[in-house]
């Protein structure tokens, strides 16, 4: 049986989580192995392997040395993109990129024998680079704990994510601030840390300064939990700046919530509308939407209910990780067979 070595990182964050981590695990036909990063892997061990699997950049320190090393054994790598590498200037990572991340990403791309990506607006930048590009959405396994059904715990109205979204996050205060003034909606946010400044920004947006009493903090969890913190909200708020970067993010978030029955408020863009329609989402065109769209919601409590059954059903039937890793495992057999 071929033997595909996986590398993941020691610290899984969401990237190697949905793009490795889990893919892994219900790959079948193969041999699997897992280490953290290759330049640790000693060549006797990689002798062993018919192909070699990762994410981005991180798991490869020296980048053009490793590359060397696999072409010299003629042991082929395919790495996964799931995030373009052209930041807008407002991203807190743009600059990392533009003098050091992006060149090393696009020369893991250039050697490599085929990249997967998220969705096809990437996959077009990728091709740039590497005309051998795979699409194989992001899914959820169905299996995992934290992606089971619980009732929500709460009627708030919540926001779950990471630092990265400053911009997107701002879309919501004109909403907010109408929110503190009627004091009728529960609001939370999920993913909260004492740690960063970000949350604490995004708190005070949220909370009105600490003085909006309807107003939840939901304490951030590791890749393996944080899929509980929608447990504790009934209708999901996902703003997104339209840009050149966000446009080729995947719809990951609606994802997430529709699989734990969560309906869903949402910037009408891309990479939302590539995929969603009406049926299953509540769009919003701009920041003075959301207001609107989160009453309209409150008042017909049966709206939320066909919301909730719409999304469930269908990114169950779409975006379930058995119904996707086909994908993957067609791939890995042909760059396997064509070494």
């Amino acid at each position: 049986m071929d033997r595909i070595l996986h590398l993941i990182p020691a610290k899984v964050d969401g990237c190697a989580y949905h793009r490795i981590e889990i893919p892994m695990h219900n790959l079948q036909g193969y041999d699997l192995a897992q280490s953290t990063v290759l330049d640790g892997v000693a060549d006797k061990d990689l002798q062993q392997m018919q192909l070699v699997v990762f994410h981005g950049s991180g798991s490869l320190l020296n980048a053009e040395g490793q590359i060397k090393r696999l072409k010299k054994m003629g042991l082929p790598y395919v790495v996964d993109v799931d995030d373009s590498w052209d930041l807008d200037d407002k991203h807190l990572l743009h600059e990392h990129y533009k003098k050091v991340a992006a060149k090393k990403l696009i020369t893991i791309m250039k050697g490599a024998s085929a990249v997967t990506t998220t969705i096809s607006r990437l996959a077009y930048k990728i091709k740039k680079h590497n005309k051998n590009v795979v699409v194989v959405p992001n899914a959820i396994a169905m299996n995992e704990p934290q992606w089971q059904l619980n009732e929500a715990s709460s009627n708030a109205y919540g926001w779950v994510g990471g630092v990265h979204h400053i911009e997107d996050i701002r879309l919501l205060v004109t909403a907010f601030r109408r929110f503190h003034k009627e004091n009728i909606i529960d609001l939370a946010l999920g993913g909260w840390s004492q740690f960063n400044e970000v949350y604490t920004l995004f708190e005070i947006w949220f909370s009105g300064n600490g003085v909006y009493d309807k107003y939840k903090r939901i304490e951030g969890r590791d890749v393996y939990n944080y899929g509980y913190i929608y447990d504790e909200m009934n209708v999901c708020l996902v703003p997104l700046v339209e840009n050149k970067f966000n446009i080729c993010k995947s719809p990951l978030k609606l994802i997430e919530a529709g699989f734990k029955n969560k309906a869903c408020i949402v910037s009408n863009t891309a990479p939302y509308n590539d995929d969603f329609t009406s049926e299953h989402v509540l769009f919003v065109d701009n920041k003075y939407d959301w207001y609107e769209a989160v009453m309209k919601l409150h008042n017909e409590p049966n709206y939320i209910l066909d919301l909730k059954g719409a999304l469930n059903n269908y990114v169950k039937e779409k975006f379930e990780i058995k119904k996707v890793n086909h994908l993957r495992s067609q791939l890995y057999r042909t760059v396997i067979d064509g070494r």
